[in-house]
C-alpha cells in the first residue's frame, strides 16, 4: 500500500504546527504499519528527510505533481490518496485510486497489544498435510 499524500492539505486538517512535525509523524506510522507514502508540499526546499518509506517532495505547484503521480500509477488498487481537494480527488476517482479525505485519515499508531491478533492460516495442521501430498504428487 503506498500513500500520495497532499501534504499541506493534511498539515491544516491536524493539530501539528509544523511541516516537520507532520512528516514525522508520517514515518512513524508508515514504519509501524509497514505502509510507503509520497507526500508532495507546495514550494521548493532543499531540505532531505531521509526515510526508507517516506519520499518528501517539494514542488512548484503540488497539485499538478499530485496529479502527474495519479496519472502515472501502474496499479491504482495499491494507492491511497490523502486529501480533501476536490480536483485531486475526481483525479483519483477516474482513475480508481481510492480516497480518503484529510480530516478522516487517522495516522495514530496502535499501542502495542491493542490490535486484535488475525488467524493467519484457516486450514489446520491436517488439512495442511493433505493439500502439501496433493501438491507433491503434482509435481512428480
Amino acid at each position: 500500500m503506498q500513500y500520495i499524500i497532499d501534504g499541506y492539505n493534511l498539515l491544516h486538517q491536524t493539530d501539528f504546527e509544523e511541516r516537520d512535525e507532520l512528516i514525522e509523524s508520517i514515518v512513524n506510522f508508515c514504519g509501524v504499519c509497514n505502509k510507503n507514502a509520497k507526500m508532495v508540499f507546495d514550494g521548493h526546499a532543499n531540505e532531505e528527510h531521509p526515510s526508507t518509506r517516506v519520499h518528501v517532495i517539494f514542488a512548484g505547484d503540488a497539485d499538478a505533481e499530485i496529479i502527474r503521480i495519479l496519472e502515472e500509477v501502474g496499479t491504482p488498487s495499491f494507492y491511497t490518496l490523502i486529501s480533501s481537494d476536490k480536483e485531486l480527488k475526481l483525479v483519483a476517482r477516474k482513475r480508481k485510486v481510492k480516497v480518503v479525505n484529510s480530516e478522516d485519515f487517522d495516522f495514530s499508531i496502535p499501542e502495542k497489544g491493542a490490535t486484535e491478533e488475525k488467524e493467519v492460516c484457516f486450514m489446520d495442521d491436517e488439512d495442511v498435510e493433505k493439500q502439501l501430498k496433493e501438491f507433491n504428487n503434482f509435481k512428480s
